[in-house]
C-alpha cells in the first residue's frame, strides 16, 4: 500500500505509504468515550490523513499529507526553477491562506490603482491557477495525459476524488502552473527547506543536486520571494477541529483516535496534515533566516486583522509594487472581507470559516491542558521569531499584571511580592519578547522607529493649544518606578505646567508592557474602561513600528501622534515651550 518512484526532472526519489491506524497518545484523555456531533467524513477535514510522504534523502520521519497528495509534483515543486519575481506563499493548515490568497491575487492581478476591477483579469480568473482560490502544486498531476490516466491512482482513493479535486483545486496541472503570467504565485503548505523550492535558497556547488552551479565553492544565489503566513496555535488548533465537521475521535479521543488536542500535541509522531504545527512553524523560522529579510516575509494572521491597512501596505512594499493607493487598498478590504468571499466564485469558499482573534478562550479544555500546550509551545519555539509574536495572541489574560493601582497603594504596599512581568517590545507592530533581556542583545533584522518631535518642524510646542474637547492637546505617559521618566514629570511640576500639559501615571509593568489600570485620560483612549497598555499609543502613531515600549512618552491628542519618546527631548521641548508662558511653580 504504497508508492515510490522519481519526481520528474529531479534526482530525489520519494516514498508514499498509506498508515491504517495511528499511535494512541499515553494519556488519561483517552480513556474518555466521547460522541462528537457533525462528524467530517471520514479522509477530509479535521480527521488526520492516511498518507506519509517521505523523500529518499530525508532522514527524518514522513510528513502525513491528505489524499490528494502527488508525491511526484511535491518534488517538482522543490526543483522549481525560479525566476527573480517568483513569489512562493508557505501558509499552516487552518492559519488563514485562503484569506491571503485572495488578498494577493487582489493585489497583485485584479484591481488598478482607482481600485477598479480590471477587466481581463476578471475574465481569466476560470483560466489561470490560483485565481479563484489556491490551486497547491501538491495536489495536481505534471501533465494533463497523467490527470486523464490518474497514474497514481490518486482519484481512486476517495469516492469521486477527480471531480473533488478539480472542485477545489481547478482542473488544472503543472505545466498550468509554469504558464502563469508572471509574477508566478504558488501557494502550498509545503514548508522548510527541506520541501519548499531549492531555489529560493542561496547554495553553493557542495549542495547535491543542485545544478548551474560552477567549479569552487562560487555560490548559486537564491531567486524568488518567500511569504510565510502564521496564526497563534490555539486558535489554529480550533479551527482545525472545526473544520467541515469535528472529528471522529473528538477533543479528548474515543475509540477512534487519541482526539485532536492530544493529536496537536504530538511533535514526531504527529498524524495531522504536514504534520506538528509546532515543527511546521520552526523550519519556516529557520526557512525565513536562511533567506533573508529581503526576500522572505512572515505575515502573522493576527496582524492582517488588527491593523490590515498597514499589513498590506507591508505586503505592497515587500513585493516591490508601485505605492498602494487608498482607493485600491479600501477595494480590496471590501473583496477580500468574509462576507464577499463568502459570496463570491471561489472555488474555495467551502473553506472559508469566519475567523478570528482568542476564539479558543470559548473551548473548556480546563486550563492544564492550555498550560501544556504553551509548554509545548515554549520547548519548540522559545526564541524563534516568527513564534514570537504568537505568544501574547496565547494568552487567556495578560500575565505579571500590577495587583494595586498607584492610587490604592501605602507605604506597607510591597510590590516585589506582584507576579513578574515579562519585558516586552514591539516588532513591526506586534508585541513580542524583548530580545535585550532575554538574550542579552539588541539584535534586530529591523530598523527601529524614531519618534523625536515628528510633529511640528522646529521642534515648538504651542501649549496653549487645546484638544477638542477643551482639555491639553499634550499628554505625558509617566511611570514613577523609571527615573528617566520621573525627572520629566519633575520637569513639568517645576515649569508650572500641570494645567497645560496632562498626565498618567503608570501602575507598573505587565506581560504587554506599561499599563494603565483606571484607563488614560487622554484621547483617544479617555471614555474606555478598563486598563490601558502603553504599546497601544505605539501602535495608534505607527502600526508597524520597531521600538521598544518605554516612558516617558509625549502624546499629541490632536493628531494622534508620539511627538517624542526620548526623556531629554522632552525636557527641552516643554522647557523651551514654558518659557513664553512665564509659568513657575518654584517660590520666588
Amino acid at each position: 500500500k504504497g508508492i515510490s518512484g522519481k519526481g520528474k526532472g529531479d534526482d530525489d526519489g520519494f516514498n508514499l505509504q498509506y498508515i491504517d491506524q495511528f499511535p494512541m497518545a499515553n494519556s488519561d484523555d483517552t480513556k474518555r468515550s466521547q460522541k462528537p456531533s457533525g462528524l467530517a467524513p471520514p479522509g477530509v477535514g479535521s480527521n488526520p490523513p492516511k498518507y506519509r510522504y517521505k523523500k529518499n534523502d530525508d532522514d527524518n520521519a514522513p510528513i502525513p499529507v491528505p489524499w490528494w497528495f502527488n508525491p511526484s509534483t511535491a518534488n517538482l515543486i522543490h526543483n522549481l526553477s525560479l525566476e527573480d519575481d517568483d513569489i512562493i506563499v508557505s501558509s499552516g493548515v487552518k492559519m488563514g491562506t485562503t484569506w491571503l490568497t485572495n488578498l494577493l491575487v487582489s493585489l497583485l492581478y485584479e484591481y488598478d490603482d482607482d481600485g477598479n476591477l480590471i477587466p481581463e483579469a476578471v475574465a481569466n480568473r476560470g483560466k489561470i491557477p490560483g485565481r479563484l482560490g489556491q490551486t497547491y502544486p501538491e495536489g495536481m498531476y505534471a501533465t494533463r495525459e497523467e490527470k486523464e490516466r490518474d497514474e497514481l491512482g490518486i482519484y481512486a482513493r476517495v469516492p469521486e476524488g477527480g471531480k473533488k479535486c478539480d472542485a477545489v483545486f481547478g482542473d488544472f496541472v503543472w505545466e498550468d502552473l509554469l504558464k502563469m503570467p508572471r509574477p508566478r504565485m504558488f501557494v502550498t503548505h509545503l514548508f522548510g527547506r527541506k520541501y519548499l523550492p531549492r531555489g529560493l535558497f542561496d547554495e553553493d556547488n557542495n549542495d547535491v543536486g543542485i545544478s548551474g552551479t560552477v567549479a569552487g565553492n562560487t555560490k548559486r544565489k537564491g531567486k524568488g520571494r518567500l511569504i510565510v503566513m502564521v496564526r497563534n496555535l490555539k486558535d489554529s488548533m480550533c479551527s482545525l477541529h472545526n473544520f467541515r465537521g469535528t472529528p471522529m475521535d473528538g477533543w479528548l479521543g474515543n475509540e477512534h483516535g487519541p482526539g485532536l488536542f492530544r493529536r496537536w500535541l504530538m511533535l514526531d509522531d504527529c498524524p495531522n496534515s504536514m504534520g506538528s504545527a509546532f515543527y511546521w512553524v520552526r523550519e519556516n523560522c529557520l526557512a525565513v533566516e536562511n533567506i533573508g529579510i529581503e526576500r522572505a516575509l512572515v505575515v502573522h494572521y493576527e496582524g492582517l486583522i488588527l491593523n490590515f491597512g498597514a499589513q498590506l501596505k507591508r505586503i505592497n512594499a515587500f513585493l516591490g509594487l508601485p505605492d498602494l493607493t487608498e482607493a485600491k487598498l479600501h477595494a480590496i478590504a471590501k473583496a477580500c472581507s468574509f462576507k464577499s468571499m463568502e459570496t463570491s466564485q471561489l472555488r474555495t469558499r467551502a473553506n472559508c470559516r469566519k475567523g478570528g482573534i482568542g476564539s479558543w478562550k470559548d473551548v473548556d479544555l480546563g486550563e492544564e491542558r492550555w498550560a501544556e500546550l504553551d509548554k509545548t509551545f515554549n520547548n519548540v519555539l522559545a526564541g524563534e521569531e516568527i513564534a514570537d509574536p504568537m505568544r501574547f495572541f496565547q494568552f487567556r489574560e495578560i500575565p505579571g499584571m500590577p495587583l494595586l493601582s498607584t492610587k490604592d497603594c501605602d507605604l506597607n504596599t510591597d510590590p516585589r511580592c506582584w507576579p513578574p512581568p515579562s519585558l516586552v517590545t514591539l516588532r513591526e507592530g506586534m508585541i513580542v519578547p524583548d530580545p535585550y533581556f532575554l538574550k542579552n542583545t539588541a539584535k534586530s533584522n529591523v530598523e527601529t522607529t524614531q519618534f523625536k518631535s515628528t510633529i511640528r518642524p522646529g521642534r515648538h510646542l504651542r501649549l496653549e493649544e487645546t484638544a477638542n474637547d477643551g482639555s491639553p492637546r499634550f499628554h505625558l505617559f509617566v511611570a514613577g518606578s523609571c527615573p528617566l521618566a520621573s525627572s520629566v514629570a519633575g520637569a513639568r511640576l517645576i515649569l508650572g505646567l500641570e494645567h497645560s500639559i496632562s498626565m498618567d501615571v503608570s501602575d507598573g509593568q505587565s506581560g504587554a508592557g506599561w499599563v494603565f489600570l483606571n484607563g488614560a485620560t487622554c484621547s483617544p483612549w479617555k471614555d474606555r474602561e478598563g486598563p490601558f497598555w502603553l504599546y497601544e499609543a505605539y501602535q495608534l502613531a505607527d502600526p508597524l513600528c520597531t521600538a521598544s515600549v518605554s516612558v516617558p512618552l509625549l502624546w499629541d491628542t490632536k493628531t494622534h501622534k508620539i511627538v517624542s519618546n526620548d526623556c531629554w527631548e522632552i525636557s527641552k521641548l516643554i522647557s523651551d515651550a514654558s518659557s513664553d508662558l512665564g509659568f513657575c511653580s518654584c517660590p520666588k
